[in-house]
């Protein structure tokens, strides 16, 4: 029996999981976002943390969603994928969960490929849908643009 850990976050009214091992840290969304011209509407800037400057992207304007309503809640995810960072603002991280192989039911290829090949999977947990995020297509959909 293989667990998968996540961190869970939300969109709208959406949940979303990300294997945990991309998850470097969560941080409330700093004032100072430094703006690129010419860039993608999704695309919001770069931060420096700790002497790295990491892109940062709106999550919910990438996929599709109204403008990002910041909140109190909202926070900035920064992932890790094998030494290329990215910031993704997120509405709400709300927990870590470990939950079960068998608990996540695979996308078909057809209804994957149309989502970008972006989402791996649906975990099943009580009453909650929680769509689980490729990390790997994830990076590569949002820096390839």
């Amino acid at each position: 029996m293989s667990i998968r850990q996540l961190v869970v976050f939300r969109l709208g009214d959406e949940e979303y999981g990300m294997e945990i091992g991309f998850a470097q840290e969560i941080i409330r969304i700093p004032e100072l976002i430094t703006k690129i011209p010419d860039m993608p509407l999704y695309v919001e800037g770069l931060i420096d943390i700790r002497g790295k400057v990491i892109p940062i992207i709106d999550l919910k304007k990438r996929f599709g969603y109204e403008k990002t309503e910041r909140s109190m809640d909202s926070r900035l995810l920064i992932l890790d994928f094998e030494s290329d960072l990215l910031g993704i603002i997120v509405d709400d991280v709300s927990e870590v969960i470990k939950i079960e192989e068998q608990a996540i039911e695979k996308l078909s290829t057809e209804i994957s490929s149309l989502g970008g090949n972006r989402i791996q999977g649906i975990a099943h947990i009580d009453e909650r849908l929680i769509l689980i995020l490729n990390g790997s297509n994830l990076k590569t959909e949002v820096l390839k643009n």
